[in-house]
């Protein structure tokens, strides 16, 4: 194929500077107005790119990308609302700090609010949502190629500073189609500055966890850092300490608490009070349990440090000290001035999780196939090394009632916790991590995601499981809609959908299941190789779910 490269020097401009910064990998979203950017990226022998038709799915798939090798991936779209469609996975990787480079086209400036066809304002679109927004002058001057090339470094180094979304937009005129073999701007490598350090008083920190008995430490959504689980894993062997995690949290340690519902939801406020902290530590993003937000903002700790680089929340309405540094190395200083302090805080936490788990044994080994048992069953039996993505909702909270296997990485998209683009994720950390994955969702997530099939590059070892429960069954758990009156017509959607004609025009193997013992025969092949991706359905609509995860919280209470 002969080489076609743009004849507009800023689309030569902006290509070479993203080369010069190592960034290689351009999700593609097909329109007529970004023609010249399209068809100079593909061309190119530099980059890796990837055409997908759904501009919403494109955006989450680019994030899966981005949220696996940890540098920014580009996202590149025709004008009006296709940019728009990229908005649910812009404010996913702002609030998850993934770094993406949102690349859209449009007309020319003058031509906006004047009807002419596929133009909206563009400029500063993600300005809520995003760590810097510019806009680009079609002018292909010295001067204005040279204020360009600033404008698009500035916003390039934002991106890798902030570890998140960024927005360029370029307007183009007519003729768009207009190509040469040749490239006629060229970068050498181009650097980041190093942050700045933050100084701390660490002998002022460690004063004060050195004076108190019970210290808590709460980990939310994380990527895998093997250096951190080792560094909490040494301040966890200490009896004034209690780690808890989250599935997403990807830290596993035999002191570790990663079931935090199962071992104080059934606590009364008596016994929560003897849980409350001293000092609290936070570290990572959102955490999925409402339970230990609740608990925390009733029984407040007299210290509460928040651990991250870029988002200080008050989310326990305690917060006391904002420690704005990467974890890693603020707890590797901390761990050489801490001492161990005789408590029995670890020996309270332990007893409640030990009775707490007799109590889960016991309440499943009676407990028929319903959504619970599935997810027994699910979790027990993923294979070593394998990448599990959950869909959000019920999803998610299900999970985190198991323990998963420490070899397992986990992934969910909760920096805004919604539905769409969990599937689009998956498929697209698949692809760049090139690790076997398998996405576990519900049904309504998985409908709404549906488009995600609509995909060339999705690998053979690449798995999902639908648990069809016949609606979004998350609204029969969480208080408040069961008493609508409307919860199956508007909060739960019933239907009667599967999955299986979906995954015969997309060129997926499938099968269906509606009990545990075809579930298990299932799964025996399930994870096999094959020459085609799988998707693993089980219907368990008849079953009364949330009734049955209400009679199982009601049970610990026991």
């Amino acid at each position: 194929m002969a080489q076609k490269f743009s004849k507009k020097l800023n689309v030569q401009l902006l290509a070479e500077t993203l080369l010069a910064f190592g960034i290689e990998h351009i999700v593609l979203s097909p329109g007529s107005r970004n023609g010249a950017l399209s068809t100079h990226f593909t061309h190119h022998p530099h980059f890796k790119t990837y055409s997908i038709v759904d501009e919403r799915s494109a955006g989450f798939v680019a994030l899966g990308m981005a949220q696996q090798i940890r540098k920014p991936v580009v996202l590149c779209c025709t004008s009006g609302s296709a940019a728009a469609n990229y908005y649910p996975a812009v404010t996913e990787a702002f609030y998850q700090n993934i770094p993406l480079i949102v690349l859209t086209a449009d007309r020319p400036e003058h031509l906006v609010d004047n009807f002419d066809g596929q133009t909206i304002r563009q400029k500063n679109l993600f300005e809520l949502h995003s760590y810097h927004n510019t806009q680009l002058s079609e002018d292909e001057s010295t001067e204005i190629l040279t204020d360009n090339l600033g404008l698009i470094k500035k916003t390039i180094k934002s991106c890798m500073h902030d570890f998140g979304p960024v927005h360029i937009n370029m307007p183009f005129s007519e003729p768009l189609y207009e190509f040469q073999n040749t490239i006629d701007i060229q970068f050498d490598k181009f650097e980041i500055p190093e942050k700045q350090n933050i100084e701390f008083d660490f002998n002022e920190f460690s004063t004060i966890w050195n004076s108190v008995e019970k210290k808590l430490i709460l980990v939310g959504m994380q990527f895998p850092d093997d250096k951190l689980n080792r560094l909490l894993s040494e301040l966890a062997d200490d009896d004034s300490v209690v780690v808890l995690t989250e599935t997403t949290s990807n830290l596993y340690s035999q002191r570790f608490f990663n079931k935090i519902d199962q071992v104080i939801f059934p606590l009364n406020e008596t016994d929560l009070e003897k849980l409350r902290p001293d000092l609290l530590i936070t570290i990572g993003q959102n955490v999925i349990s409402k339970k230990i937000k609740s608990f925390i903002r009733t029984h407040k700790p007299q210290f509460h440090w928040h651990l991250d680089e870029f988002w200080q929340p008050d989310t326990y309405q305690c917060l006391t000290n904002e420690i704005k540094i990467n974890p890693v190395k603020f707890i590797e200083e901390f761990n050489l001035k801490v001492q161990k302090k005789e408590s029995n805080y670890y020996k309270i936490w332990n007893e409640i999780r030990n009775s707490h788990q007799t109590k889960h044994d016991e309440f499943l080994q009676k407990t028929a196939f319903s959504d619970l048992t599935v997810f027994e069953e699910l979790i027990k039996t993923y294979p070593e090394n394998w990448q599990i993505h959950y869909g959000n909702s019920s999803g998610i909270r299900y999970a985190q009632l198991f323990d998963h296997n420490s070899s397992n990485e986990i992934f969910c998209n909760r920096g805004t916790s919604g539905i769409d683009g969990s599937t689009s994720t998956s498929i697209g950390a698949a692809i760049a991590s090139q690790k076997p994955t398998v996405m576990v969702t519900g049904d309504i997530s998985f409908f709404y995601d549906s488009n995600a099939l609509w995909n060339n590059y999705i690998p053979k070892n690449f798995r999902i499981i639908i648990i069809n429960n016949g609606g979004g069954n998350i609204f029969k758990i969480i208080p408040g809609p069961e008493n609508s009156g409307v919860v199956e017509s508007v909060f739960e959607t019933r239907h009667h959908l599967t999955a299986e004609n979906l995954a015969k025009m997309f060129g997926f193997e499938y099968e269906n299941v509606n009990n545990l013992e075809d579930l298990k025969l299932s799964l025996e092949e399930f994870y096999l190789q094959s020459e085609k991706p799988k998707i693993l359905e089980i219907n368990t609509s008849i079953i009364e779910n949330a009734q049955i995860q209400r009679d199982y919280f009601n049970f610990l209470k026991l």
